[in-house]
């Protein structure tokens, strides 16, 4: 039996729901814009003044109670340039998650389409910056060849219910004139003060685009991720650790250690990693940051950070990629970043 044949067992299994009952859908989002002072050193040693977008969106998301403990949900979720107003991506419009499924408090979910990976559900969970700002841990971990893939698209996706604070996940990606089938997993493990968790990921990339000749269409990439987070009540301490082996590749890998700590409505925020996923040579990054709520909706946040980049490395903190177009930052140029920005929830 095939994984999709047994994808659809399961689907088959979640729609043997009774009556249904009401349903609902919320608009939501986030506005996120922060002014940006970077450095670039080396010969060519330049700075650059920006006023960035750090990952804003828009999104619908909906809930039809199915009764029993069961019901069907969606979400459409759609990334947009707040500095400029711009869509932010010019061919995908929801380009974050498109998707739909159903719930059952007894068996799990099932959902289908463009879904975000193991990996984010894991990496939101154990990074100091929470998947944003200048620290963000995607810098260095997140993207192909060598890196955890942040979305899947033509996926099915299941979610297993919380069994004694455990909680599995299985995804399968349709290959639909790509490469090949994409598959992905992760188990995690949170209750009080702890969270552990493991997610992996498995695709094809084309051999080109890891230095090899193109002898075959192909290469397969495994990714593992391993997380942990305890919190201390006065600091919240936690790691990753990630490592990538790719056929006829030596394995790369990479870690992060961070913390978060209370003060006030505020919190500090501090996070180092580095990485050599590209094999010729080590990326580092240590974060600094502030973020300070001023309700439930808005925060106000500081952050500095330095990214070195050593050999061929030309690494930058997302949300600054458009420089890649000025030639910044050149492979072993470092980079030094000051923000100030406004985060608004709606």
């Amino acid at each position: 039996m095939t994984t999709f044949q047994r994808s659809l067992l399961a689907l088959a299994a979640l729609t043997s729901f009774g009556a249904h009952a009401q349903s609902n859908a919320t608009l939501y989002g986030r506005i996120d814009v922060s002014v940006n002072a970077l450095r670039f050193s080396g010969p060519n040693a330049t700075s650059v003044r920006t006023v960035s977008s750090d990952t804003s969106y828009w999104g619908l998301r909906g809930v039809e109670d199915l009764g029993g403990g069961n019901s069907a949900y969606f979400k459409l979720e759609s990334q947009f340039q707040a500095d400029t107003g711009v869509q932010g991506n010019a061919t995908t419009f929801f380009n974050r998650e498109s998707f739909v499924g159903l719930r059952s408090e007894r068996l799990g979910s099932l959902a289908l389409g463009a879904q975000y990976t193991p990996h984010i559900a894991l990496t939101g969970k154990v990074d100091p910056f929470s998947r944003g700002y200048l620290g963000h841990i995607a810098n260095l971990f997140q993207g192909a060849p060598r890196g955890y893939q942040p979305l899947m698209n033509n996926a099915v996706h299941y979610t297993s219910p919380n069994l004694g604070g455990v909680t599995g996940r299985i995804m399968v990606g349709a290959r639909e004139g790509g490469l090949g089938t994409t598959h992905g997993a992760g188990l995690e493990y949170g209750a009080g003060p702890l969270v552990l968790g493991v997610s992996y990921d498995a695709l094809n990339v084309t051999a080109a685009s890891v230095g090899l000749p193109a002898v075959q269409p192909s290469v397969r990439s495994r990714t593992i991720g391993l997380g942990a987070s305890y919190d201390f009540k006065v600091a919240r301490l936690m790691g990753y650790y990630q490592t990538n082996d790719a056929d006829r590749l030596s394995r790369v890998d990479g870690w992060m250690l961070g913390a978060i700590v209370p003060v006030g409505q505020g919190a500090i925020r501090v996070g180092y990693s580095a990485n050599n996923l590209t094999t010729t040579g080590e990326a580092k990054q240590l974060a600094l940051g502030y973020t300070h709520l001023l309700s439930k909706r808005t925060t106000v946040y500081t952050t500095i950070a330095r990214t070195s980049n050593d050999g061929s490395t030309a690494s930058l903190w997302p949300g600054r990629q458009d420089l890649a177009g000025r030639g910044l930052p050149a492979a072993g140029q470092d980079v030094r970043g000051f923000q100030v920005g406004i985060r608004h929830l709606f």
